[in-house]
């Protein structure tokens, strides 16, 4: 009867550790990132606009997420056949357990480096599943500033509840996006779970060196349009309006 107990206990261990080792903490992602030029733009601004008139179907881009538990980093990942004019700059580093981000972000032709704090989502889990670069999803949807809708699919098996830009806080890591609104969507192409140097995982930072808070920016970002003339009723209101559609793609 020990004999049986002893074996019976052996096989729960063994299955425990074959159970646990499906299950991922650390790796690098790479998404495709499309936004769809044909939808966003309609035939009176194409009319209208030369350049708009030019631009191709689809703007692509690769991105890159590389993490660690708690901690990743997105960043620019290998040049696309096509690449994208819009979604190939901006950087963000998410620590998942503070909830707090940092975010290197392009604007009105400059660079500037913002703290804050990850989007606070109000995520609906679906039944619907899908198999994205080989691993098994599960649909959610969700809603940003009560306003912008997200369509997501995320892994469980990789146990980070990280994603792509600064989407989180699904059970797993997001490997499938779409924001309608933007018409543009994020799709995971390749996982790798091994060799991973996370001494990279790391927030961005720029030359000038200075982190902003979105109040600090909106008011950096506030006198610069005025000096313009380019946005005649602009308040510090709308430009931090502004920077929070910047900081969801």
């Amino acid at each position: 009867m020990k004999q049986l107990i002893a074996f019976a206990v052996l096989l729960f261990l063994t299955a425990d550790m074959t159970h646990a080792q499906d299950f991922v903490t650390r790796g690098k992602i790479e998404y495709e990132v499309k936004r769809n030029n044909k939808r966003m733009y309609d035939e009176e601004d194409r009319a209208n606009s030369s350049y708009i008139a030019s631009l191709p179907e689809y703007d692509v881009s690769y991105r890159e997420l590389l993490f660690a538990w708690d901690r990743s980093v997105y960043q620019p990942g290998r040049k696309a056949l096509n690449p994208s004019r819009f979604l190939s700059e901006n950087e963000v580093y998410m620590d998942l357990e503070k909830k707090e981000a940092v975010s290197k972000r392009r604007m009105l032709d400059d660079y500037y480096v913002l703290a804050d704090s990850i989007h606070a989502i109000k995520w609906k889990l679906e039944n619907e599943t899908r198999k994205i670069a080989g691993w098994q999803c599960r649909k959610a949807v969700g809603r940003i500033y009560d306003s912008v809708y997200v369509v997501a699919f995320y892994c469980p098996e990789i146990i980070p509840q990280g994603g792509p830009e600064m989407v989180a806080g699904l059970p797993g890591m997001i490997l499938g996006l779409a924001i309608p609104r933007f018409y543009t969507t994020w799709f995971a192409t390749r996982i790798e779970i091994a060799n991973i140097d996370e001494s990279k995982i790391v927030p961005p930072t720029v030359k000038k060196g200075k982190q902003y808070t979105r109040h600090e920016l909106a008011e950096v970002l506030l006198k610069k349009y005025k000096e313009a003339g380019w946005w005649k009723d602009v308040t510090l209101e709308k430009v931090a309006a502004d920077i929070s559609d910047y900081l969801i793609y």
